[in-house]
């Protein structure tokens, strides 16, 4: 299983995000260590459980900024967030009750779903909040 890398066209320039998007891939990283592992259920678990608990703490970040500067597609952003959160969420259920999953299939949709994530909306979000950091406040 391929491990994700930072290549500098997920770069936003955005400080905050870039930083955020670092550590998250370095917990996608050790995701899919522990699945290639062939440890049982709880040490994936436990690093999905890490995993899980980063990105709502990094998409808070993120959609309080969205907030702060009243971005246009905030609802759009939160209902990504919001879907792969389940989408996590659910699977971490599954194998808690002692599911297996398909982990090449796993990987690819996480590595997929960052990368398209960043490269769309998240440049389109650090834009926005680089304009909102130079423009005038409103008086």
């Amino acid at each position: 299983m391929a491990q994700f890398s930072w290549t500098d066209d997920l770069c936003t320039g955005s400080p905050l995000i870039d930083g955020d998007h670092r550590r998250l891939i370095d917990l996608v990283n050790a995701f899919f260590q522990s699945m290639q592992s062939g440890r049982d259920n709880g040490g994936v678990s436990k690093a999905m459980s890490d995993l899980i608990a980063y990105t709502g703490e990094h998409f808070g970040r993120e959609e309080a900024e969205m907030g702060r500067t009243q971005y246009f597609a905030e609802l759009a952003h939160r209902a990504e967030h919001e879907k792969l959160l389940k989408q996590l969420v659910d699977l971490k259920e599954m194998l808690d009750a002692g599911g297996r999953m398909n982990n090449p299939a796993v990987a690819d949709f996480l590595s997929q779903w960052l990368r398209d994530h960043i490269l769309t909306a998240d440049m389109k979000l650090a834009a926005a909040l680089k304009l909102a950091h130079i423009a005038p406040p409103v008086q």
